[in-house]
């Protein structure tokens, strides 16, 4: 069995070519050609262990696998990685096993180009002042998406970790005006795009402070008991997840608005690869909110396309 590290992912697997991959499995989503099951959690004390298998059919690319994750907040205080994943990819004919990938730059890359495919979808003003919220791991892998898609014209970045923020603005500011907010209320005050990738149980800013024609990529937020968005902001906005019954299942953001506003599963407008097939979203005087929980999909034509290239490479 074939075995790439995560410099080989990173290498090929560049924030270029994660965009096109990503935007194709989601329309192979979207026209059954893919299958993707809302991911399997086991919790271990401290952390949970996830298992999200999926096939996707890319063109004449085949790619059926798993990407099997673990999630450890407290490594963090240790200065361990929190995240750590490999994704087992399988021949779509036979069942052979035939290469572990690893999975952390893969989960990097496939997540902020998600973001940036489903801006572009969605916002009203893509190209245009962006905030960030998070500096860690995912915060930095959105503003190297969206700052290479050549879509920020400023930044605004705010984290717990100041260091963290000043770190990230002085990468980006190479490339665009970028601002260290004091708080999230002030990042995201004259945004017009905002990335939320924190790892925050609660709301972390006011609904009150977001423009009415902003769109919000909610990143950080993948199990039911925890939300970055307040749920006003959520009853408020047009609704798009990468997946309705991950969101219905999984998205704290929109489970704990539903009791709170009387929202029902009809909140979720559509799933973001109906939005790329058809072309243009339904029209909403509002904010949008693209909810991301992460598919296996992603990780396994992201990490196939690592395999078929990596001869090249």
């Amino acid at each position: 069995m074939r075995e790439l590290d995560e410099a080989d992912v990173a290498r090929i697997v560049t924030p270029a070519a994660a965009r096109t991959i990503v935007r194709e499995a989601f329309l192979a989503l979207d026209a059954g050609r893919a299958h993707n099951p809302v991911r399997a959690v086991a919790t271990p004390p401290g952390g949970w262990f996830a298992a999200m298998p999926a096939y996707v059919q890319l063109g004449a690319l085949g790619a059926l696998g798993a990407k099997l994750v673990c999630v450890f907040p407290a490594n963090a205080a240790l200065g361990r990685p929190t995240h750590r994943a490999a994704v087992i990819l399988f021949d779509p004919d036979d069942g052979a096993p035939i290469a572990r990938v690893a999975g952390d730059a893969i989960t990097l890359r496939r997540t902020a180009a998600a973001s940036l495919v489903a801006t572009e979808a969605l916002a009203a003003r893509a190209d245009g002042r962006y905030a960030i919220l998070g500096a860690g791991a995912q915060g930095r892998a959105h503003a190297e998406a969206f700052l290479d898609a050549g879509l920020v014209r400023s930044l605004c970045v705010w984290s717990r970790t100041r260091e963290h923020a000043l770190a990230l603005a002085a990468t980006a500011a190479e490339r665009v005006s970028v601002v260290v907010a004091p708080t999230p209320d002030d990042a995201v005050a004259h945004a017009d795009v905002i990335v939320a990738a924190t790892a925050s149980p609660v709301p972390l800013f006011d609904a009150r402070s977001v423009q009415r024609h902003a769109h919000v990529n909610a990143v950080g937020a993948c199990v039911p008991a925890h939300r970055e968005l307040p749920g006003a902001l959520v009853a408020a906005a047009a609704f798009y997840a990468d997946s309705r019954e991950a969101a219905l299942r999984e998205a704290g953001d929109l489970l704990i608005a539903m009791p709170e506003f009387g929202l029902d599963a009809t909140h979720v407008r559509a799933e973001i690869g109906r939005v790329l097939a058809r072309g243009v979203p339904a029209p909403h005087d509002g904010p949008t909110i693209y909810e991301s929980l992460g598919l296996g999909i992603l990780d396994v034509a992201c990490a196939a396309y690592a395999l078929q290239h990596a001869g090249a490479c």
